[in-house]
């Protein structure tokens, strides 16, 4: 895996290099590359270029390099000419985030680099929201809710108001443990747009669209957010999706619902392999497919109950078959028959998904 810095940064470019000490030196993660979104004169102060008297006349790229052999740190790629992205309308590179105007060119480019970046799965972003405008910060915590994955990270760097803006990185041991990193937590839209961002012309959408679309599919998503269990029909239905299951899988699937619904949050091992766990299976099969139910095949687990390897294979094709009646693995995932919920020290079975999620159409009885 990469490691990929990505920082918005202004006048103060102080946080790309604090940001990077505390990643590298106190979290031991080594940064590959670090990439900073910024306007024209934020480029500048990055060179050590700019005039005005209160920003450094230094270059990032020295201060990164002196500050990896001070702290014997691995160096990342970082050139200005590759890895300084600025907002730019034709040839016009945005020098401020000021008008209406500015707030719409700069989060184009922000989620245009996210969205590109987060293409490769072998790259983890850590994003730092420390520097330049708030709205800037803003911006980039938009892009990375709508394309960020599981594993990158929303980052803010605080240091002590004795050392802000002094220095580019601390010089002593007393400095470093004044630098403090926050991960801030973020809701992930990604799972919502995947069908969308595998679209080629989703990526020539601005920013304003991209978040029509997210609110569009948040609609859709609150208008159909039931699984309907039909009974009758021996399938699971969501929206427009639905999928065909064994009896046996649908009789496992809903005594589970089913017994969620009466209270039993979690199922034991020792419960499932049960002859009253059997017994049940066994009642509802008569009762639901009685036409289809075959005396013969029921005996092999009725008189002794399941084994919990003969039930995993029937959750593994159960979770198959759920998750293709979803855009993503993580919407399908609280529908699951889990086996990850821990119960007094022991492993534990069930579904994560509230009862209220689910819709039950009954059997005939005329099977």
């Amino acid at each position: 895996m990469k490691n990929i810095l990505i920082a918005v940064t202004g006048l103060t470019p102080q946080i790309v290099t604090e940001t990077f000490f505390c990643l590298a030196k106190q979290k031991k993660i080594t940064i590959h590359e670090i990439y900073i979104i910024t306007t024209s004169r934020g480029k500048e102060v990055i060179l050590g270029k700019d005039k005005a008297k209160n920003t450094p006349d230094v270059s990032l790229k020295s201060e990164i390099d002196q500050m990896c052999a001070k702290w014997k740190l691995p160096p990342p790629k970082f050139e200005a000419n590759s890895h300084v992205i600025v907002a730019q309308e034709e040839s016009l590179e945005l020098n401020d985030i000021r008008s209406d105007k500015d707030n719409m060119l700069f989060p184009n480019k922000t989620a245009e680099f996210i969205r590109k970046m987060s293409e490769d799965p072998d790259k983890v972003l850590y994003c730092s929201i420390s520097g330049g405008r708030k709205s800037m910060g803003v911006h980039l915590t938009a892009a990375l809710q709508i394309f960020g994955r599981e594993h990158d990270k929303l980052l803010h760097v605080l240091t002590s108001e004795e050392n802000e803006f002094k220095g580019f990185y601390p010089l002593n041991t007393k400095q470093s443990k004044e630098l403090e990193l926050s991960e801030i937590p973020f809701v992930s839209l990604r799972p919502l747009l995947a069908d969308a961002i595998s679209d080629k012309k989703f990526s020539s959408l601005k920013f304003t669209e991209v978040v029509s679309l997210s609110r569009a599919k948040l609609r859709e998503l609150s208008e159909k957010n039931f699984l309907i269990i039909d009974l009758q029909r021996s399938r699971l239905v969501y929206g427009n999706n639905e999928a065909k299951l064994e009896r046996v899988e649908m009789g496992i699937y809903y005594l589970i619902y089913e017994l969620k619904t009466e209270g039993q949050l979690s199922l034991s091992r020792e419960y499932l392999e049960s002859k009253e766990f059997a017994h049940r299976l066994k009642v509802f099969l008569e009762e639901t497919f009685r036409r289809y139910f075959d005396e013969g095949y029921k005996t092999a687990w009725f008189n002794k109950g399941f084994e919990i390897a003969d039930l995993r294979p029937k959750f593994s094709n159960i979770k198959k078959k759920v998750c293709t009646l979803f855009p993503s693995k993580e919407l399908a995932e609280p529908f699951f028959i889990s086996d990850v919920i821990n119960v007094y020290g022991g492993k534990a079975y069930g579904i994560k998904a509230g009862v209220n999620r689910y819709r039950v159409n009954p059997a005939a009885h005329n099977q």
